[in-house]
């Protein structure tokens, strides 16, 4: 009985260990960049009061051609009314409630649906979308999109408006399907950009 107690003292202390260690792991190794993001998303349920849109492309290398396997996309934007949450508020932007994240897959293609996002409240910039961006050797960084026929694109703001990053235009054109969907297309073409405090981190 002298030499029991300690033996099975001992196991219950490897088994409590080994079970600590294994936890510790599986938390560490779970990051926005590991899981298991899908390339298409849906970014609100059919109850969301609105123009159903949906935005696709492809990400692709600097070359403009090669697909970028890898790249996360994460969007943001107001709902219909121009709030970032529900009734406005301060710091809407930094925890907002239609917001997504896709990855791309070999073909470097995504696709998101939600609804046509409103102008703020105060009229001072157009309906968009925001985004970040970022891929193996990609730091992250910002993107936006913009929409043809939005009345508070001009043509004195236009070709500041397009000269946000993202490799192609940011105002696109978007045009109904048959089942009165509004669709765009817009690919990105990925670009170095040496990583800044500027960048807004994202807290979702």
């Amino acid at each position: 009985m002298k030499i029991i107690y300690p033996i099975t003292f001992f196991l219950t202390i490897l088994v409590y260990t080994c079970g600590q260690t294994n936890s510790s792991n599986q938390h560490a190794t779970i990051t926005k960049d590991t899981l298991n993001i899908p390339s298409k998303i849906k970014m609100v349920a059919d109850s969301e009061p609105g123009e159903i849109m949906i935005i696709s492309g492809s990400i692709y290398l600097p070359d403009g051609k090669t697909p970028a396997k890898d790249a996360i996309l994460s969007v943001w934007q107001t709902d219909t009314k121009g709030y970032y949450i529900a009734g406005g508020g301060g710091a809407g932007e930094l925890h907002p409630r239609i917001h997504g994240r896709m990855k791309t897959g070999s073909d470097g293609k995504y696709e998101f649906r939600t609804i046509k996002p409103g102008q703020y409240p105060s009229h001072t910039s157009p309906a968009h979308v925001h985004g970040h961006i970022s891929a193996p050797d990609f730091p992250e960084y910002a993107i936006i999109y913009y929409f043809e026929r939005d009345d508070l694109i001009t043509d004195k703001n236009r070709t500041e408006l397009n000269s946000h990053r993202g490799g192609t235009s940011s105002i696109i054109k978007l045009t109904r399907d048959s089942n009165g969907i509004w669709i765009g297309h817009r690919d990105i073409i990925l670009e170095y950009v040496k990583p800044s405090s500027e960048t807004m981190k994202l807290q979702w």
